[in-house]
């Protein structure tokens, strides 16, 4: 039956699901019954019947020999719920502390310094990007560097581009986070792309602190340029790939660890950030 595979999916075994939807079409019925019905053995359906009542979905009538009737479908799917919700946010308190107890193991061990080593990975398409941006922001200790093309905004409006309409309030938001950590973040960009969002959202932090946080640690500049990537705690570099059969479009991004390349376009960077127009966020 369609409404049993649903009962299962919900997380209720065969029997469990069979039985509550016997009742549901019988009504009131003793167990003996409710196993001959449904189908389900003699020797299962009091075990049955004990872990629906539990789950909230059948009450019994103490009576000999005892009776069951279902709980009123919305009233019993609630419960479901509701006892769902609960294990689950018991599970995830579970699954936070195990993750606290390795994050302080792992921080305990003395790990190699990797800025000398030169490595690159690839990212393929927005998902991936979106990805590595949260995690490239949660691993930076010290600063971001940040600049983007003038044609940056066109190119996020082609079809088929990554979605600028969901990445720079995403990016925007990081950011923030990023400089409620004490993080640097220098950002140089064309006066149509990213400046009205980020007005926009500064304009709705109340929290005085934070405000006061991204005064400190966030400066813009504008400026139409060539030149578009990322640098991070000045050994890595993020660089978008251009589409090889639509060059205007982005297709993914380069990470590179290389503390030599990451200081030549360090150098870039402070080139470009003098000429940039300062602007204040009024903050």
């Amino acid at each position: 039956m369609d409404n049993e595979r649903l009962l299962k999916d919900l997380g209720l075994t065969k029997y469990e699901s069979s039985a509550y939807a016997t009742l549901i079409k019988e009504g009131i019925i003793g167990a003996q019954e409710l196993s001959r019905i449904s189908g389900i053995p003699v020797g299962k359906i009091y075990e049955v019947l004990s872990n629906l009542n539990n789950m909230g979905l059948v009450e019994s009538q103490k009576s000999r020999p005892r009776k069951y009737r279902a709980v009123k479908p919305k009233v019993a799917l609630n419960n479901l719920y509701n006892k769902k919700e609960e294990e689950t946010k018991h599970e995830l308190e579970k699954f936070k502390l195990k993750v606290a107890e390795l994050e302080t193991r792992f921080s305990d061990i003395a790990q190699p310094d990797h800025t000398e080593i030169q490595f690159w990975s690839t990212l393929i398409g927005e998902e991936d990007i979106i990805k590595n941006l949260k995690n490239m922001l949660d691993e930076t200790e010290k600063e971001i560097l940040h600049v983007k093309p003038g044609r940056i905004a066109k190119m996020m409006m082609q079809k088929k581009c990554i979605d600028h309409n969901s990445l720079v309030p995403m990016i925007i938001d990081e950011f923030i986070k990023a400089v409620e950590k004490d993080v640097k973040i220098k950002t140089i960009i064309p006066q149509e792309f990213f400046m009205t969002g980020l007005k926009e959202k500064l304009d709705h932090i109340q929290d005085t602190m934070l405000r006061a946080m991204i005064k400190k640690n966030m400066e813009v500049r504008v400026l139409d340029c060539d030149y578009d990537f990322i640098l991070i705690d000045e050994y890595i570099t993020h660089i978008p790939i251009p589409d090889p059969a639509q060059p205007k479009k982005m297709f993914g991004e380069l990470k590179v660890y290389d503390k030599e390349y990451a200081g030549k376009l360090k150098a870039k960077f402070e080139e470009l950030w003098a000429k940039g127009q300062k602007i204040d966020l009024n903050l």
